[in-house]
Order: C-alpha cells, then sequence, then structure tokens
C-alpha cells in the first residue's frame, strides 16, 4: 500500500504547479517540520500535528497527536474515518487536503487556500518566516555597500599613496594602501614595510625590474642608490647581486610552448595591462608571509630544463648544456673548468700570479670545459703522486712519523689542505706550511737558526747559492783538513801555510757553487723534484708556471663544511672520511689525475628532490633539490641561501645527512 501525495503550488500569475511523491506504507504523518510525509510550512500547524492510517483497503482513520485539533465537514475534531473511495477534505491551517483514490493509491492533494497571516493576501510562506519586511531592500543596499567598499578600498588608498608620493620612509601607522597587501613582506624585504614606493613606484603598474636592481647591484653609484632606501642613515644592508641567468632569445625558447592559443592569450592580456614577460617578480613572489623566502622549486628550473635542449634545437640555437630533471634521476654529468696549458707566447710573470703578493694564479692559463665522463688529466706544473704521499709503508710514511710523531702512520688529506676562513673551499696548497716540514730548503745553520732559501724565487736562489760559496761563511772549505784549518803551530812559516791553503780552497768556492746550482734544479733536485725546470745558462732558470684551481665547477656550488664531518662506515663498520670516499687519491700514482666526483658519486647520497634512492643507499639520502648547489643568478656561484653572512652554523636544509650506511 502507498499513499501518493500531491502538492500544488501557484505562480504570480496564477499558474498551477503540481508536484506529486509517492510515500509507501500504511501511515503518514503531517506537520510544520520538514520530515513529515505532507509538510505543511503554517505556524497554525503544529510540527507533528496528525497522522493518516489506513486501517482497512480504502478506508482511512485521522487521527491527532499534538492535541490541536483539523477541520473535517465543517468541524474541527481531533479524530475523524473516513473512506477514500467516497473522498473527503481536511483542513489544516491555511491548508485543504483532498482525500481520494487513485489507480489502487490513496491520493492526497495538498493546497494552499488562504493567506499564511490576515495582514495581507499576497504573503507567502517565503516571507512570512524572514525579516525581509523590517530590512531595506536588496538593491538598495548593493549600492550602498558598492559605494562604502569603492571609498574605502579605493579612494582612500589611491589618495593616501599619492600624498605620500616621494617620501622616502613613510611615516609609522596605518596607510590605507595596506589593504592592498595580500600578506607581510618577508624577512628579506622587512625594512621596506613603510617603504612600498621603493617597489612600487608608479600606481596601477606592475613592478619592474629596475626597481629590483636598485639594491639588487654591484654598481657603486645604484648600490648607493639602494643604500639609501633600505637606511637614512648608518651603513646600509644591499642585496645580493642580480644577472641574467641566460640571454633572452635561449630563455624564450627554453620556456617552449610559445604557438599554442592559450599561450597567445596569456601574452595578450599580459601586454595589456602592463605585465611584460620575464620579469623578476614572475619568480620571486612576495607579500607571501613574515618568515624567510623559500627556496625555488625544482618544477621551476625542470619546467625549462627537462628537454631544454630537444628546444633550444629546434629555435635554432646552440647550446652542451644537458638536459636535467631531478638529481637523483636525470642530471648532466659534471663539466669542470679546467687548466688547458699555460700560454707560452704570451706568459705573465710570476709577480702577478702570485698569491701572496695578492696577484691571481690563473691569469695566463687557458681554461676550457671537459665532460667528467672518465678520468681527466689536468697538467698543473707540479710533479707530485697522491698514492705516494697516503701511503703508510713507504719512505714518505716513515719520514713523516719522524718529522710528526704521534700523528698517525701516514699522512692524511687534512695535513696540507686547510680550509679557508669561510669553511667552504680549500686554500691553495702553500710550500711554506704544506711542504717544507719534510722538502727542506735549508741552506746553512747559523746560531741555531737555519737559512732558508726563498722558494718560488729562482733568481734569489741562485744568489743565495753563489754568495754564501763566495764568502766561505764560517764552513770549512772542502777538502782542507780540520787540524790544519781549525789549529795551527805557532810560528810565521805555518800561519803563512795556513792562509795559503785557505786561499786556494777559496778560489774554488765558485765552481762549487755553480754546480749546486745545476744540482738544485736538476730532476730529483731540491727544486726539480716538484717542479718542471728547463735552465738557458748559469743564471737563466725557468720554471713551469704552477696552478691550482679552488673551483671547477663554475654554474654549480660545492660546501665542504656539511662534508667534513661524515660519519660513513664501510660494510665492517670501520669509519671512513668523506675525503677518500669522494675524492680517489689513494690510487693515484700521476701527477695529472684530476680528483673530481662523478654526477654518480653525488648520488649516492644526495637522492634528488623527489627521494629517488641510489641503490648503494641502505638508509634514506640527502633530499636535493636544484637550489641547494645551483643559484639562478649566479654571481659567485653560491646560492644566496649560502652567502647569507657570516652565520656560524650553515642552513638546517643545506647540512647533509650525518649517518649514512654504505653496503
Amino acid at each position: 500500500m502507498s499513499f501518493k501525495i500531491i502538492t500544488i503550488a501557484r505562480t504570480s500569475e496564477g499558474r498551477e504547479i503540481p508536484r506529486e511523491k509517492i510515500v509507501p506504507g500504511k501511515e503518514i504523518s503531517v506537520g510544520r517540520l520538514s520530515d513529515n510525509d505532507v509538510h505543511l510550512a503554517d505556524l497554525a500547524v503544529e510540527p507533528k500535528h496528525a497522522v493518516i492510517r489506513e486501517t482497512e483497503p480504502g478506508r482511512l482513520v485521522v487521527d491527532s497527536i499534538s492535541g490541536l485539533g483539523f477541520g473535517f465537514d465543517g468541524r474541527t475534531v481531533k479524530h475523524a474515518e473516513l473512506e477514500s473511495a467516497v473522498g473527503a477534505e481536511l483542513r489544516f491551517g491555511s491548508h485543504r487536503l483532498k482525500i481520494g483514490s487513485d489507480d489502487g493509491a490513496i491520493s492526497i492533494t495538498v493546497e494552499r487556500v488562504e493567506a499564511l497571516s490576515d495582514s495581507s493576501e499576497e504573503k507567502d510562506q517565503q516571507t512570512v518566516f524572514t525579516l525581509r519586511g523590517l530590512m531595506p531592500g536588496k538593491r538598495g543596499s548593493a549600492y550602498v555597500f558598492l559605494a562604502l567598499i569603492l571609498a574605502a578600498f579605493l579612494a582612500w588608498p589611491i589618495y593616501t599613496y599619492a600624498s605620500t608620493r616621494g617620501e622616502k620612509i613613510r611615516p609609522q601607522g596605518f596607510h590605507a594602501d595596506k589593504t592592498w597587501e595580500t600578506g607581510k613582506l618577508s624577512k628579506a624585504h622587512a625594512e621596506l614595510e613603510n617603504d612600498c614606493q621603493a617597489c612600487h613606484v608608479d600606481a596601477f603598474v606592475a613592478v619592474r625590474d629596475d626597481a629590483c636592481e636598485a639594491c639588487h647591484t654591484n654598481a657603486p653609484h645604484e648600490r648607493a642608490a639602494g643604500l639609501q632606501r633600505v637606511a637614512l642613515t648608518g651603513p646600509g644592508r644591499p642585496g645580493p647581486a642580480a644577472y641574467d641567468h641566460a640571454p633572452a632569445d635561449k630563455l624564450a625558447a627554453a620556456h617552449g610552448g610559445n604557438d599554442g592559443l592559450g599561450d597567445r592569450i596569456t601574452k595578450f592580456f599580459k601586454r595589456t595591462f602592463n605585465k611584460p614577460e620575464g620579469r623578476c617578480v614572475d619568480c620571486h613572489t612576495e607579500h607571501e608571509g613574515a618568515g624567510p623566502m623559500p627556496a625555488t622549486q625544482q618544477a621551476f628550473c625542470a619546467d625549462c630544463h627537462n628537454g631544454l635542449q630537444g628546444r633550444l634545437q629546434s629555435a635554432g640555437l646552440q647550446s652542451s648544456i644537458g638536459s636535467a630533471s631531478d638529481f637523483g634521476t636525470q642530471h648532466p654529468q659534471f663539466r669542470p673548468l679546467i687548466l688547458a696549458g699555460f700560454d707560452t707566447e704570451h706568459p705573465v710573470p710570476f709577480a702577478k700570479r702570485d698569491a701572496r703578493m695578492g696577484g691571481n694564479p690563473l691569469l695566463g692559463w687557458r681554461m676550457q670545459r671537459a665532460v667528467l665522463d672518465r678520468p681527466l688529466q689536468m697538467p698543473d706544473g707540479l710533479k707530485f703522486t697522491h698514492a705516494q704521499h697516503l701511503s703508510k709503508t713507504n719512505g714518505v710514511a716513515e719520514m713523516w712519523r719522524n718529522v710528526s710523531p704521534g700523528q698517525g702512520a701516514g699522512m692524511d688529506c687534512e695535513n696540507c689542505h686547510k680550509v679557508d676562513s669561510s669553511g667552504t673551499r680549500y686554500q691553495p696548497v702553500r710550500m711554506e706550511t704544506a711542504c717544507q716540514s719534510c722538502h727542506s730548503l735549508g741552506l746553512q745553520t747559523i746560531g741555531g737558526t737555519v737559512r732558508q732559501l726563498p722558494h718560488g724565487q729562482p733568481a734569489q736562489v741562485i744568489a743565495d747559492i753563489r754568495a754564501f760559496y763566495g764568502s766561505g761563511g764560517s764552513f770549512r772549505p772542502t777538502g782542507l783538513p780540520i787540524a790544519r784549518y781549525t789549529r795551527a803551530r805557532p810560528g810565521d812559516v805555518n800561519a803563512e801555510r795556513r792562509s795559503a791553503d785557505l786561499a786556494r780552497a777559496a778560489a774554488l768556492l765558485p765552481g762549487k757553487g755553480d754546480a749546486l746550482i745545476r744540482a738544485t734544479f736538476a730532476p730529483g733536485g731540491v727544486c726539480g723534484e716538484c717542479h718542471t725546470v728547463s735552465m738557458g745558462g748559469p743564471a737563466e732558470v725557468r720554471i713551469a708556471p704552477v696552478a691550482q684551481p679552488m673551483r671547477y665547477l663554475r654554474n654549480g656550488w660545492f660546501d665542504h663544511r656539511p662534508h667534513m664531518n661524515l660519519d660513513v662506515r664501510a660494510s665492517d663498520g670501520n669509519r671512513r672520511w668523506g675525503c677518500r670516499d669522494c675524492h680517489a687519491a689513494e690510487k693515484s700514482n700521476n701527477a695529472n689525475d684530476l680528483l673530481l666526483p662523478t654526477v654518480a658519486n653525488c648520488q649516492q647520497c644526495h637522492v634528488g628532490e623527489k627521494g629517488a634512492h641510489s641503490v648503494q643507499l641502505v638508509r634514506s639520502g640527502t633530499v636535493s633539490s636544484c637550489a641547494m648547489c645551483h643559484d639562478y643568478h649566479a654571481d659567485e656561484g653560491a646560492p644566496w641561501v649560502l652567502k647569507r653572512g657570516s652565520r656560524k652554523k650553515a642552513p638546517a636544509n643545506q647540512v647533509a645527512m650525518l649517518q649514512v650506511r654504505w653496503r
């Protein structure tokens, strides 16, 4: 058995709109609550007013369950019995329910026949339960609120901007144009909180690159202008210098997608609304919060560098840059900038290459890029083998134990390689501090002080040797018997004999000096042991130039600080230091070996931003995004997060893992 409920609504023109629903069962409820089967939105109806039950086929009973009656045949009753085939009418407040029969189902037609209140016949159920009649109209309210919004958030900010235009620093307090801010400035730009005009130079004009370059520059006069914006008194703090990442044509080709309809529409709107492509603020967004500016997301780099070569070639541009999407999965091999020989046709004097005097050791050297896909050779002017010096059993180790007792069975990397003051790079190896303890340049001892030959000055070495043999010094000339040189019998004859012997020996000293000079610069000699020497005569000595590049990856950055204390353990549990894990120095028997790690070496610990693990890792590696090693605006090559002043501790996201266990 079921009930067929037909609800009739009327439009403003009087047209009826019937809505039907079937309620299965033998009982339905009537009331003001919406969960009733017959919902009557009328205050004259109780929430749960009555129930209609079918006791026998075609016979209905209506009972009031609220204590309030209902209309039946012109009377108000609380109980009624009726036949559906005969039909009847029930009244609940302003609604009439017609009972009838329709194809075996009991039909109940619900229709409102009176107004919901006596004040107006036009009121309907949507207005009688609201405050619509007591509030202003929607249209009028909309106009009022629109005027208030325009005044508070457009006219007032424009007035504030115009009245403070030209001021270097705004006074403290609320400024109406602050209502346009989407968030707080980052810590890097927090000092510009009251200097909106530093970036927003013109009203309703997007921030231009020249506003950024006013502070982010290396030009002294432009830097001075930037300092005035940051601090009117005292020393300012200009931002890091910014340079173009690549030529504009290559940047445009690297972005790709210039021919699609969507790209053309986007560019059209940017041109129309004065927002040109390639601005600084396209990537460096501000007003994102008061914290530090987040590192550049890897996706920003991968958008261009993933498949970069193909897009550049399609645009007719040549580039040797490989495609990169994630360091752990796709990254080109390192291409270090190495020495390619000294320019002998235009040699640079040693005085200009001497770092001790402020010179540049790389002056006069040709440089070239090489792919680190195989062991590389780089002649740097020195004869030196790492394997020989790192051995624990040869003569070098024995000499080390004698010279530096208690400092290990042999030499280690840190005995010669010293970090600079920042801890980021290593200083050039100096003869005086790293080599001279074993490779002595001593000539003679005078009163307990060893007279040293000057390193790096061959002409001075020659002069010192000749001066030593020319004067004879305080030493016995070679070949003169000790007794006759130190003691002599009394008498004039013996004194004359001694004087003659000394004169004869002194006459031979210059020849011995030339012999010592040749021996000093000969292969295996004091200088020739480590340097390549050519001699054009007794007084002409040419030593091959020496250069020690301290940086090979010009477009990347490596910080030694987080790698110094790596606890890397072998399969037997013994600790292994990072130097020998990355630089295979113990196996190098060639002075020209370039001991740089490859991408595969780095990928054993650094797994990219997405955490793709190398097969050699047992535990999780270091998540390494592009920004860890690369800076989009490479001035000195160091990412800005690494160059933030002289902090005692490296940034948390730059510290490499401290515990790694290898298979």
